[in-house]
């Protein structure tokens, strides 16, 4: 296997997303788990990092790309979305974790 020159970022709902979710489609309700064993996560591959404080700073500049995404993966109609995107609703609603090493 070969080491590739990117850290991954993993992105899990927690349940205020999926009760969102749910509230705008209560047709098809998702029954939420626990983030650990959800199979909803996204794994996004960003570049490399060289600390975790390194990794707390790219969320918090990346955070609305990421969360309009996620967002977009559940509910496409974004005039549905919640308004404003926040810092503090992202990490409410999802669950980072960095990955350094991807093969």
């Amino acid at each position: 296997m070969q080491i590739i020159n990117r850290d991954a970022l993993r992105v899990t709902p927690r349940k205020p997303l999926i009760d969102w979710v749910n509230s705008i489609d209560p047709v098809h309700p998702i029954k939420y788990r626990d983030a650990s064993h959800h199979d909803a996560s996204t794994t996004y591959l960003i570049e490399e990092l060289d600390s975790e404080e390194d990794f707390q700073d790219w969320i918090k500049e990346n955070y609305v790309e990421i969360f309009e995404q996620e967002l977009y993966s559940w509910i496409m109609d974004d005039s549905k979305w919640p308004e404003p995107l926040t810092y503090e609703l992202f990490t409410e609603w999802i669950e980072v974790s960095w990955n350094s090493m991807v093969f």
